[in-house]
C-alpha cells in the first residue's frame, strides 16, 4: 500500500535534473551541448556533484546514484552495476569510445581511468544505449574529458587540485592546462595518487561465512593499497564549420588484489584519440562526425613480486555519425567498428588468445508532433571471434536491436515517457572459450561454444515533474531475457583441488524494479530536500530462484544548502537487508551510511579557490554491498574524512 501511494504522489512530482529526453549522442566533451533530446534519460555528474562523489574507482564514484551499484572489488577495481546488470552488459566509454581494456573479463581488473582528471560522467539507461553496441544492454557509462576541444577560447586556463583521504592515508594531486591561440586549443592534464590499505570498521570477514584461518584481519583490508599515475596531452584546430583534434593518454596503476593477499596487479595503457566534425549548410544533413581510439593495454599479475599471468589487449574503435534535422524530424545515423586482439599467458591464464572483429550500423530518430515526441531506432551488429591458442575455432554472430518510444507532455510541468526495446547481446570470447581456474573469483570457468544470442525485451515507464520548486523523476522497468548467459556451478570436479567446474549456460531471466530521484526547494530558504530510492529483483524464469549479486532496496534522504560561496550537505542512505538470495549465496545485513560535506569558494584577482571536505560513514557502520563477489571478505571503508583544495587561475 505504501508503494502504491508513493507511486501516486510521484505522478504529481517527478522530473529529471537534466531535460527528460537526453542527447542521442553521448557528448564527447564536458561542456558540449545536447544534440537531439531523446528518451530515455541521461544523468550527468559534473562540477560540485562530481567532486562530492569522486572516488578512486568508477564504480564507487557512481554507486550512490539511483539504480546504480558497485561491483566493489575493494577500493581499486570496482565497475558500475546498473539495475542488476554488470560485466559485459555495461559499456564503459571514454569520450564516446570504448575503453578497450580487460575490466569486463574479471572483477579484479580495474578500469584504466583516472577519476581525478575527468570533467563529467554521463549515465545512459534504456534504448538509447543501443547506439553503443550489444554489450550495452544494461546501460552506458561515458567518461568525458576536455582533451580535444570543439570550441575555441582565447588565453590560458589552469587548475590544480590536491586531496587527502584518511580511509587509506591517501594523497592525490592533479592538474590541467588549457591554452587557446589562433584558433588552436592545447590541453595538458595529469594525476598522481598514493594510497595505503583501506581502514574498515572491525573484522574483514563477514559473520555469515565460515572460512577457518582465512581473512582474519581486523580494522584494515589487506592488500588494498595502490599507486596510480596518469598523463595526457591534446591539441585541436577550430574551424568556422568544425574542428579536428588528437590526444594521447597514459595510465599506470599498481594495486593489490583483495582475494589474493600476495598478488598485485601492474596495469598500463597507452591510448590515442582522433576527433573531427564538419557542419553542413544543408536542409536535412547538419553535421558529420568521426572519432577513433587506438589502445595498447596490458597488465601483469605479480605473485610475491614475480609475474605469473599477463593480459594484453590491443584494439581500435572507430565511429562515424551523421546528424539530420528537417522540420519535425531529428536524429543520428552511422556505423562503428571495434577490432581488438586479446592475449593472456602464465599460470592463471584461463582465457585463450582471440582476434575479435565487430561492426554495426545504427539509426535513432525522433519525430515531434504537438505535445508528443515519437522515437524509433535500430542497430544491426555482426561479430567474428577467432580463437588462436589451443584448438583453433571461429564463431560468427549477427544481432538486431530496435526501440520505440513516446514522450507526452501533459502540462508545462508533467511529462510521461514510455520506451519499449528489443536487444540481442552477442556472446563474447570469455563465455565461449574460457577454460581454467579464475583465481580472482575462486571459480574454474569453462566456456560454452554452443551459446546463442542473448535476447531481451524491455519496457521503461517514466513520470516526471519539473517546476521552480520541485524536480523529480520516477521510473519503473522490466527486462525479460531469453538465453541469459551466466555461470552455473556443476558437480563435476575440476583439475583444481576442491573446486568444481562452473560452466557458462543460458536460462530465461526476468529483471524488474523502480528508481526515484527527487529534489524540493524548502520555501525561500537556501535549503533543498533530496530523496533517492531504488529497488530491483532478478529471477531465473525456469525455477523461480533469485539471480546472484542483486542489491537490496535503498532509500536516501538528504539536506543541501547552497548560499553564495558556501555549500554543505547531509545525507543518510539506508540499505535494506538482502534476504532474496540465489542458491548457495549468503545474505547481507542492513546498514545506514551517513555522510556530510562542506565546500567554500572565494575569488582573488589571481584566481578562484575552492576548499572542500567530506566526512563519510559517520556512524562507522559495517557495510557490505550485495552486488560484490567479495562482499563476505571486503567491507566498505569505516569512518573517514576526505578534504582538499582546488585552485583555478
Amino acid at each position: 500500500m505504501l508503494f502504491f501511494w508513493s507511486f501516486i504522489l510521484t505522478l504529481c512530482a517527478f522530473s529529471q535534473e537534466e531535460e527528460v529526453l537526453p542527447p542521442i549522442q553521448i557528448t564527447h566533451q564536458g561542456d558540449s551541448q545536447a544534440i537531439v533530446p531523446f528518451a530515455p534519460r541521461v544523468k550527468v555528474l559534473k562540477n560540485k556533484e562530481l567532486q562530492k562523489r569522486r572516488e578512486i574507482s568508477l564504480g564507487d564514484t557512481l554507486r550512490n546514484e539511483p539504480g546504480i551499484q558497485s561491483s566493489s572489488y575493494g577500493p581499486n577495481a570496482s565497475r558500475p552495476v546498473i539495475r542488476g546488470l554488470d560485466g559485459d552488459r555495461i559499456r564503459i566509454l571514454q569520450n564516446g569510445l570504448g575503453v578497450l581494456d580487460a575490466s569486463s573479463q574479471s572483477v579484479d581488473h580495474a578500469v584504466p581511468l583516472d577519476t581525478m582528471v575527468i570533467d563529467s560522467v554521463e549515465i545512459v539507461r534504456g534504448p538509447t544505449s543501443m547506439l553503443y553496441g550489444t554489450s550495452a544492454v544494461g546501460g552506458v557509462i561515458n567518461i568525458n574529458t576536455n582533451r580535444i576541444h570543439s570550441d575555441f577560447e582565447e588565453g590560458a586556463f589552469k587548475e590544480i587540485q590536491t586531496t587527502a583521504d584518511s580511509s587509506q592515508n591517501a594523497m592525490s594531486t592533479s592538474g590541467r592546462i588549457d591554452y587557446g591561440k589562433n584558433q588552436w586549443m592545447i590541453h595538458f592534464d595529469g594525476g598522481y595518487r598514493n594510497a595505503n590499505d583501506l581502514r574498515i570498521p572491525g573484522k574483514q570477514k563477514s559473520s555469515h561465512v565460515d572460512l577457518p584461518g582465512q581473512f582474519t584481519s581486523k580494522n584494515k583490508l589487506p592488500n588494498s593499497g595502490s599507486v596510480q599515475k596518469s598523463a595526457a596531452v591534446g591539441a585541436s584546430k577550430i574551424f568556422k564549420k568544425g574542428h579536428v583534434g588528437m590526444s594521447y593518454y597514459f595510465f599506470d596503476n599498481y594495486y593489490g588484489s583483495i582475494a589474493e593477499p600476495n598478488v598485485d596487479i601492474k596495469m598500463k595503457q597507452n591510448r590515442f584519440e582522433f576527433h573531427s566534425d564538419y557542419r553542413f549548410q544543408h536542409d536535412t544533413f547538419k553535421t558529420i562526425r568521426f572519432k577513433m581510439a587506438q589502445s595498447d593495454y596490458g597488465h601483469d599479475e605479480l605473485d610475491s613480486g614475480v609475474s605469473g599471468t599477463r593480459f594484453l589487449n590491443q584494439g581500435n574503435e572507430s565511429r562515424l555519425e551523421l546528424l539530420n534535422e528537417r522540420s519535425a524530424l531529428k536524429g543520428v545515423s552511422g556505423f562503428s567498428t571495434q577490432i581488438f586482439n586479446f592475449k593472456s599467458s602464465g599460470s592463471e591464464a584461463f582465457l585463450p588468445a582471440t582476434r575479435n572483429r565487430m561492426g554495426s550500423v545504427f539509426t535513432l530518430q525522433e519525430y515531434f508532433h504537438g505535445d508528443q515526441v515519437y522515437s524509433f531506432g535500430a542497430r544491426l551488429e555482426t561479430s567474428r571471434i577467432q580463437k588462436e591458442s589451443g584448438a583453433a575455432s571461429v564463431k560468427q554472430f549477427n544481432g538486431l536491436n530496435s526501440a520505440i518510444g513516446l514522450r507526452h507532455s501533459f502540462s508545462e510541468t508533467h511529462t510521461g515517457v514510455i520506451n519499449v526495446s528489443y536487444s540481442e547481446r552477442l556472446p563474447n570470447f570469455q563465455e565461449l572459450f574460457a577454460n581454467g581456474f579464475h583465481v580472482a573469483s575462486g571459480t574454474f570457468e569453462q566456456g560454452n561454444s554452443r551459446l546463442n544470442n542473448e535476447k531481451a525485451a524491455a519496457m521503461d515507464l517514466g513520470l516526471n515533474y519539473k517546476s521552480d520548486v520541485v524536480q523529480s523523476k520516477f521510473s519503473v522497468y522490466a527486462q525479460d531475457f531469453q538465453n541469459y548467459t551466466t555461470l552455473f556451478l556443476t558437480n563435476t570436479p575440476s583439475t583444481e583441488p576442491g573446486i568444481n567446474i562452473s560452466q557458462f549456460r543460458q536460462v530465461g531471466a526476468l529483471f524488474y524494479g523502480a528508481d526515484l530521484d527527487a529534489q524540493k526547494k524548502l520555501g525561500d530558504s537556501p535549503f533543498n530536500l533530496l530523496v533517492k530510492a531504488d529497488w530491483v529483483r532478478a529471477k531465473n524464469k525456469k525455477d523461480g530462484t533469485n539471480l546472484p549479486r542483486i542489491a537490496p532496496p535503498r532509500l536516501s534522504l538528504g539536506l543541501e544548502m547552497l548560499k553564495d560561496r558556501l555549500s554543505y550537505d547531509l545525507e543518510a542512505q539506508y540499505n535494506f537487508e538482502q534476504t532474496h538470495t540465489a542458491p548457495n549465496e549468503t545474505r547481507t545485513d542492513a546498514f545506514t551510511m551517513l555522510n556530510a560535506g562542506v565546500s567554500y569558494e572565494f575569488i582573488q584577482n589571481s584566481g578562484k579557490w575552492n576548499f572542500f571536505a567530506r566526512l563519510k560513514n559517520i556512524l562507522n557502520q559495517e557495510a557490505r554491498l550485495h552486488s560484490s563477489t567479495l562482499k563476505d571478505i571486503a567491507p566498505l571503508a569505516g569512518r573517514n574524512i576526505m578534504a582538499g583544495t582546488q585552485y583555478t587561475f
